[in-house]
């Protein structure tokens, strides 16, 4: 049977460190991740990003969603067709889903907890947002710039919207990121690429097999001695994360909504992530056939 420790947590996990803005620099190589304290403090978002200002700036737009069966776990591993929808018409659905789950949020402590609960209250299908923030709305994308903390400016902003319990499958990004809780908050599990073997990452991929949340150590042994890390981000916060990091992300608030920023991927931290090199080699000769 699954098991784990208290709180939904097979192993032990270190609490991510907590830096002030001015105190933060992102490495040019391997590196660690930090939580960046006041990173956004001035930022509009943080300030304006209610419901009613969401639909007025951006209410029309049409956005693509992921669509899952069932409950929103692991939605990234457990897709059934996407589907399009206006922005307001999602934001509406999520709304009217946070408030019957808002006393799970209130009763459970723990992404673990959150899960199982989330999973035996009778979903039948759900909804996660991923969207690119400057073709959503270009007021939205001048509400939330970038950290300046970065040499470089992002290759992508997206923003995330969710509600409690989605999560996006334990999975590394191959480009160093920084993400920002702007409504709610969300859990992050985090792992090292040296880790890579003890979480199951499915060959040729960059998402694992193992979840955090809900940990089988039957199915999964090897888990038992992962080291990994963990932190929750309150609105205003952020986690920059480098390459190779495994990471899941739940939302353990009602709804949540955040902004993730991609950079470009110095050499050396693609380096210090060897579990990566096949598929960044395969991704690198890909692209030089496409342009041949």
């Amino acid at each position: 049977m699954p098991g784990s420790l208290p709180g939904g947590w097979g192993t032990a996990l270190r609490a991510v460190p907590r830096v002030s803005r001015d105190d933060f620099r992102a490495p040019l190589r391997k590196g660690e991740p930090r939580v960046v304290l006041d990173n956004v403090r001035d930022w509009p978002a943080l300030h304006r990003w209610d419901p009613d200002y969401l639909r007025s700036v951006a209410g029309e737009r049409e956005v693509t969603v992921r669509e899952t069966n069932g409950p929103p776990r692991n939605i990234f591993q457990n897709l059934a067709a996407g589907g399009r929808t206006s922005f307001g018409r999602y934001l509406d659905w999520v709304l009217d889903t946070a408030d019957g789950l808002e006393r799970i949020a209130l009763s459970c402590s723990g992404a673990g907890e959150i899960t199982r609960a989330v999973c035996a209250d009778g979903f039948r299908c759900s909804y996660y947002l991923d969207a690119k923030l400057r073709q959503l709305s270009e007021d939205l994308l001048d509400d939330a710039p970038p950290p300046g903390w970065y040499r470089r400016g992002p290759i992508d902003t997206n923003l995330w919207c969710g509600v409690l319990g989605t999560s996006s499958g334990l999975h590394c990004d191959v480009t160093p990121n920084c993400n920002v809780q702007v409504v709610g908050r969300k859990h992050f599990v985090l792992y090292p690429p040296s880790q890579a073997r003890r979480v199951y990452r499915i060959p040729q991929i960059t998402h694992c097999r193992f979840d955090p949340n809900l940990p089988d150590y039957e199915r999964f042994p090897r888990a038992r001695r992962a080291a990994g890390w963990q932190c929750t981000l309150d609105a205003g916060e952020s986690l920059y994360i480098p390459v190779g990091w495994y990471h899941q992300v739940t939302v353990v608030s009602a709804w949540a909504l955040n902004v993730n920023f991609f950079w470009p991927r110095p050499l050396t931290q693609g380096l210090s992530a060897p579990p990566l090199w096949p598929f960044l080699l395969r991704r690198g000769w890909a692209r030089l056939l496409d342009r041949s």
